[in-house]
């Protein structure tokens, strides 16, 4: 095969391989794809937390009073989501119960220094946990605090608490009877009891 023009013939695929513009192409075409490929896989390796942004970002203060009468389950965190959160170095064995669901509630809106999240999490049937966990910006864990508490078996402890950009005041009521406690949350992410 060869390109011709009207008058006559430019040249054959042979001249074109011989003054190497077929080469060149090959090159350019693989060179191309190469940095594609790189470029997708960059973008899904420093995208892998993406699913996070998913979520209702809040802003503070707010109350958290997640229990059985108020909480609505929503998206569950899948095994390689909760592995990739390092949720098993929170919860240990407990995620392992069968009847265990975790997922994030939402966004709470701290510092611009580190990423939080509130998860809410079901160890069984009777119990529903919420929970702050402090990352930094790699998502390595800081600290974590449980924000709210509530059990429907005995009804005896449940926790709700008042969040705030330095602050969390828990309150716990035992058989009706609340007492408060008081945390305060650093610039660096970390979660210390006052």
């Amino acid at each position: 095969m060869s390109f011709k023009s009207k008058s006559h013939e430019i040249c054959s695929f042979k001249q074109l391989r011989k003054l190497n513009y077929i080469y060149p192409m090959k090159t350019i075409f693989k060179t191309a794809t190469l940095v594609a490929l790189l470029v997708v896989g960059i973008a899904c390796k420093t995208n892998k937390y993406s699913f996070v942004n998913d979520y209702p970002v809040k802003s503070l203060p707010l109350v958290d009073s997640t229990n059985f009468s108020n909480h609505v389950e929503g998206k569950l965190l899948n095994k390689q989501e909760q592995a990739l959160l390092k949720l098993p170095s929170i919860f240990e064995d407990q995620l392992n119960n069968e009847k265990a669901k975790i997922g994030i509630s939402y966004l709470p809106k701290i510092s611009d220094n580190f990423q939080s999240l509130v998860y809410y999490f079901y160890p069984n049937n009777t119990e529903v946990i919420s929970i702050l966990v402090n990352y930094d910006k790699d998502f390595t864990i800081i600290n974590s605090q449980i924000l709210a508490y509530d059990e429907i078996t005995d009804g005896i402890l449940k926790t709700t608490s008042k969040l705030d950009k330095n602050s969390i005041e828990l309150t716990e009521y035992v058989s009706d009877n609340p007492s408060t406690l008081h945390f305060k949350i650093l610039d660096n992410g970390d979660i210390i009891r006052e």
